[in-house]
């Protein structure tokens, strides 16, 4: 019988987790929710979405009007850690990209480059995935290297990008009355989403894709552009693929393409790496 209670708590934990996810990133739950993905019945679905509320004092209030539990902007997360990921691949249908960067995938016969990760907040996540999600005005504070300032923009967010190291929104700026990228690692803090909004007009460089064409760079020997032809698997001597207009600079600069998007060099060494003493036996 130990087993089979052990299993029921285990069944309990996973929808109340469901319940926390779904309240999170989309902003509202309802019974549906778990009768569908569950195939509980109704009075179930009630008792476990009460037994959330009384785990999580605060965090959701119903709606009568709606007959859905709706999330507070102040909800916090306490049976799991909330990753952007999540939400990318369960509410907006997508394969969310997957980095093994930071995450200490390694061992004494196999290591990984562990670039540090670039990460925003949780509530900073939260907040532009709902605008995204359902089309709203987004209050944010930005810190921008080319403008060397922070600012308070409004944008109103329409798609996520990831350039394989960190994460930026796509969105239109009410300032530049354009689309731009931000990262979400510089936005500082990010306001409960707003009023519902669409532009009015196509982002023709998202929408858009162009097919790039790659070839060994010219200056090196002939054995060395071999190399690169046989490393990149070209065909013909050439690499030939297609990606989006607005995430063209982004690949090119994931590349190392010469010829590319010149971009300032953001850190620098601070000195020589330093030995890391091996570990006692």
């Amino acid at each position: 019988m130990g087993n089979v209670s052990n299993l029921e708590q285990w069944a309990v934990r996973e929808r109340l987790a469901f319940v926390e996810r779904v309240a999170w990133w989309r902003g509202a739950v309802n019974r549906g929710d778990l009768r569908e993905v569950f195939g509980i019945s109704s009075a179930q679905a009630s008792a476990d979405l009460q037994l959330y509320l009384e785990l999580n004092p605060g965090s959701m209030a119903y709606n009568l009007k709606t007959k859905r539990y709706e999330s507070s902007s102040g909800m916090p997360c306490v049976l799991h850690g909330p990753r952007l990921e999540e939400g990318v691949r369960q509410f907006l249908g997508e394969v969310a990209p997957v980095s093994v960067l930071g995450t200490g995938l390694a061992g004494s016969r196999v290591d990984l480059s562990a670039a540090p990760m670039r990460k925003a907040s949780p509530v900073v996540e939260r907040h532009v995935f709902l605008s995204l999600l359902h089309r709203q005005r987004l209050r944010i504070r930005y810190w921008s290297v080319r403008s060397s300032r922070d600012s308070v923009r409004e944008i109103a967010p329409h798609a996520l990008g990831h350039d394989g190291y960190r994460w930026y929104v796509r969105a239109w700026c009410f300032e530049d009355s354009g689309f731009k990228d931000f990262v979400l690692s510089r936005i500082e803090r990010a306001d409960w989403p707003g009023a519902p909004f669409l532009p009015g007009v196509r982002d023709e460089a998202w929408e858009n894709f162009v097919d790039v064409i790659l070839v060994p760079n010219q200056s090196l020997d002939e054995l060395q552009r071999r190399t690169i032809e046989r490393d990149y698997g070209m065909e013909g001597g050439h690499l030939r693929f297609r990606v989006r207009e607005a995430m063209l600079e982004y690949c090119l600069a994931h590349l190392r393409v010469r010829g590319g998007v010149e971009r300032p060099e953001h850190l620098e060494l601070a000195g020589p790496p330093q030995p890391v003493p091996a570990p006692s036996a």
